[in-house]
């Protein structure tokens, strides 16, 4: 149930299906598939980095032009922690502070290389653009594994050190930055442009607030027994209704309830024996987790967790 705004899609229209190309928003699941598409086509292991790079105020649409007008970084900042889901809400942003130090945290709701790559390069394109100096952090940490030649290549543009197969993916860098000028500040420009960004806020909240409930009742219903109609008493909506929302997202019960266990799965293969896991995940029949995991990931479960710890060690 969660998306992206037509401008941040626009690095992957060629590689989007044409229904996709006018509408507000673009689910997810879509737009990480055409970001894997283009990384595939153009045989390029590091393209979310390399589209990061090149990110204009455009592909952030009214938050980018809001940036643009902040007067030092720190308000650029407030302004991204503030509306960034207008944008794309594919992932939970955190800043944390901490004596001297400061620390972007990004966690993506289902895991894609390239777009943590294209989103924490395209902050630090934008610090540098909007600033017109070329600001480094003092160190970045991706939770993706990355080979020697290409740590080097993201070492050499961000200016620090980057690490692989880290818990978290972030971005630390000295506080001090955050006093720096933005060179084309307006405080009238702004002004308005804040308004603007909260009245597009308050919609995107009143348009995604049953989504997130939804999101939340399926994390933690279970799914031996979770029906549509059970689903719709929860979120106080007739079963109609529901359908009908979903029908205008080109969603349906059985895929809400098959990328909740996808989920699940995702999350708890490395840690909970085949047989809590498939109970988990709603099977009364450990084939039947299995079927679906090789329907997913083109794997059996066993060779799902070996690679995960494999990419550990």
């Amino acid at each position: 149930m969660f998306d992206v705004s037509r401008e941040y899609c626009q690095v992957v229209e060629a590689y989007l299906p044409t229904k996709w190309l006018y509408h507000q928003r673009v689910p997810m699941e879509v737009y990480l598939t055409g970001l894997n598409t283009a990384a595939k086509q153009t045989q390029d292991s590091l393209w979310g980095f390399n589209v990061g790079k090149n990110i204009t105020s455009a592909e952030y649409g009214l938050l980018g032009y809001l940036v643009e007008s902040c007067g030092t970084l720190q308000s650029a900042l407030d302004a991204l922690m503030q509306f960034d889901k207008t944008v794309a809400d594919i992932g939970q942003i955190q800043f944390i502070p901490k004596a001297n130090v400061g620390t972007l945290v990004w966690q993506p709701y289902f895991h894609n290389r390239h777009a943590v790559l294209r989103n924490m390069t395209a902050w630090l394109s934008t610090v540098r653009r909007i600033t017109g100096k070329p600001i480094s952090p003092s160190s970045v940490y991706l939770q993706d594994d990355f080979s020697v030649s290409e740590l080097h290549d993201l070492e050499r543009w961000y200016g620090c050190q980057v690490k692989g197969l880290s818990d978290d993916n972030c971005i630390v860098f000295d506080l001090s930055i955050l006093s720096t000028p933005i060179l084309s500040r307006n405080e009238l420009v702004n002004s308005h442009l804040l308004l603007a960004a909260q009245e597009a806020k308050q919609r995107f909240t009143s348009e995604h607030s049953w989504l997130s409930e939804l999101q939340m009742v399926l994390h933690s219903a279970d799914l031996h027994y979770l029906t549509l109609s059970m689903l719709a008493d929860v979120l106080n909506l007739s079963t109609r209704t529901l359908q009908r929302r979903l029908k205008a997202k080109e969603k349906t019960f059985s895929q809400l309830v098959d990328n909740e266990r996808k989920r699940r799965f995702e999350q708890f293969a490395p840690t909970m024996r085949k047989q809590m896991l498939s109970d988990l995940l709603g099977y009364s029949e450990q084939a039947s987790m299995n079927k679906a995991v090789h329907r997913w990931f083109g794997i059996s479960p066993s060779e799902y967790v070996n690679s995960k710890q494999k990419k550990a060690v």
